[in-house]
């Protein structure tokens, strides 16, 4: 009879997007990893290398603002169909 909207198929995710994803991806796990580093080399005694804590720094909140906008793209696309 009526076909209901949200059981529509899935929409597909341009190629654009995928990357976006998949950078902010990529740049959460280097940034974990990089803090990581400096958390095991302070309990350790040592002194990391400063690139790591900006890594950190700055990969992290980046990453996290990437995620935050692809979803609410998503909302996004979801409320208009």
């Amino acid at each position: 009879m009526f076909m209901n909207p949200h059981f529509s198929a899935p929409q597909t995710v341009s190629r654009g997007w995928q990357m976006f994803n998949y950078a902010a991806m990529a740049m959460a796990v280097i940034a974990l990893i990089a803090l990581i580093v400096v958390l095991i080399s302070k309990w350790a005694g040592g002194t990391p290398w400063p690139g790591f804590n900006w890594i950190s720094m700055i990969a992290l909140p980046a990453a996290f603002l990437m995620m935050g906008t692809s979803v609410l793209r998503s909302v996004a696309i979801r409320r208009r169909l």
